[in-house]
Parts: structure tokens; sequence; C-alpha cells
């Protein structure tokens, strides 16, 4: 069963008698609000798209579906329908109090040792900025970003991914299926960190991976319009930081 297979079947129990009640799907993110007052986001990963300039589906066609059936896009090609189940799974994401670590911050919470090789799978700009200069060498990869200084082609993973201490996954791998071609690379690290807001928080979804730590975020319900409207406007995670709760969990 593949990492998305089984996200879905963590997600699907909770979603089981629910419906979509609105859904916004923007250049950046995708949102899902249900009609139990739950709402999740997810990248809608413009990065992966064949077009600069996709034609995206009404998101009124989604409304009144039953929210399970969202999450079955997990399990689909399409990279919108995958997103939106990636929404709809986050929208019913409960951390639980014996996975949550102290510090929602995934820097507090992993530390980085200045002897460190840190690898960086999508260039997560916070990271990057917080640790340049305090470690050893950082390497970046981002096949969006391919061929721009700094970053790593992404066919030398199998080579320089294996040379890393802590490597710092985007979400966004999770969502695009890239994440489990991976981390059989990452064998040399210590912590394996999945971080940013789309990243699902299950942590049983991850058990045996090798992810040590999930760092995502959850949104509280007198967020969810002003997080709804921002979608709709083409904004970004880093654009609504200040409406969502952050969350670090160990995974096992």
């Amino acid at each position: 069963m593949t990492l998305l297979e089984r996200l879905y079947e963590a997600a699907a129990p909770r979603l089981c008698g629910k419906r979509v009640q609105d859904v916004r799907i923007g250049s950046h993110l995708v949102g899902v609000l249900l009609d139990s007052g739950e709402f999740g986001a997810a990248y809608a990963l413009p990065g992966e798209r064949q077009t600069p300039e996709p034609v995206f589906p009404d998101p009124a066609r989604y409304v009144g579906m039953p929210a399970v059936e969202l999450a079955a896009g997990l399990k689909q090609e399409d990279l919108v329908a995958r997103a939106l189940g990636m929404a709809a799974a986050n929208a019913v994401a409960r951390p639980e109090p014996g996975h949550c670590l102290e510090d929602p911050d995934a820097l507090t919470t992993v530390p980085v040792r200045p002897a460190d090789t840190v690898g960086l799978v999508g260039f997560i700009r916070s990271i990057h900025r917080r640790i340049e200069g305090r470690v050893n060498r950082i390497i970046v990869f981002d096949r969006s970003l391919d061929g721009e200084p700094g970053i790593s082609p992404e066919e030398q993973q199998p080579e320089l991914l294996p040379l890393c201490d802590v490597v710092f996954v985007t979400g966004s791998a999770v969502t695009n299926g890239t994440l489990e071609a991976v981390l059989p690379w990452c064998r040399r690290a210590r912590d394996i960190v999945v971080i940013g807001p789309s990243t699902p928080l299950y942590p049983e979804a991850f058990a045996g991976t090798g992810v040590t730590v999930i760092a995502g975020a959850t949104w509280p319900p007198e967020h969810h319009q002003a997080a709804l409207a921002g979608i709709g406007a083409g904004k970004r995670f880093h654009d609504m930081h200040g409406l969502t709760r952050r969350w670090a969990l160990r995974v096992g």
C-alpha cells in the first residue's frame, strides 16, 4: 500500500457521513470546508503542472459531495483531484497528545549541528534561512527551480541524500507522490522531517517509512472564511500563516 493510500485509509473513517460544504481552488492552494465545520488546505502543486495556465474545474461541482469521495482523489493521478483529496484529509486530522511535541517549531524539535550536512527536498526558504551559516553544508533539491544557482539536479538525489545527517522534505512531496522514492536514499539521516502547512498530520500513516517527525498546521474555526477567501485570491501559505496553528508530531 502506498503512503497516499495509507493516508486515505486513515482519514476515511473520520470523513464518513460528512459532505463538502465549500471548495476553493487557487493558483497556489486548494481549500475544503466540510458541513461538520472542519477545514483543510493543501498545496496545489503549481510547479508540477504541464501548462502554465491550467484550466481548473469549477469548485461548485464538489459542493454536496460525500467528503470521503473527495478524499479518494488521493489515489488518483490528476493533480487537482489529489490536492483536493489531501485538503479533505487535512480537514479531519486530529493531532493526538501522545504524539505532539512541546514545541511546534521543527527546528527546535529537530536541532541541527555545526558539522551536519542538511538536505532540503523542496526549497523550504524558512528552513534554509535559519540554518544557513550554522551547518557544514546545505543540499537543496527543487524540480520547479531546476537550473538555478544553489539547486542540485534531481538526478543527484541518490548520490547526495545519503550524505545528509538531517533531511527536511516539503509536505508537497507527499501530495505529488515523490516522498517514497526519496526516503531510501536518506538512510544516514538521524531525522527525516516532513514539513509545511499541507503536511498530513497522520503519524500512523508514516510509521515504518523512516520519517521521524511530521510538522504541519490546522486551521481554527474562526479563520475558515478568511482562509477560503485568501485561497480564492491566490494567496500562498506564508501569506496566511497567522490563520493557522502549527504542530510537530513524532512518528512512531
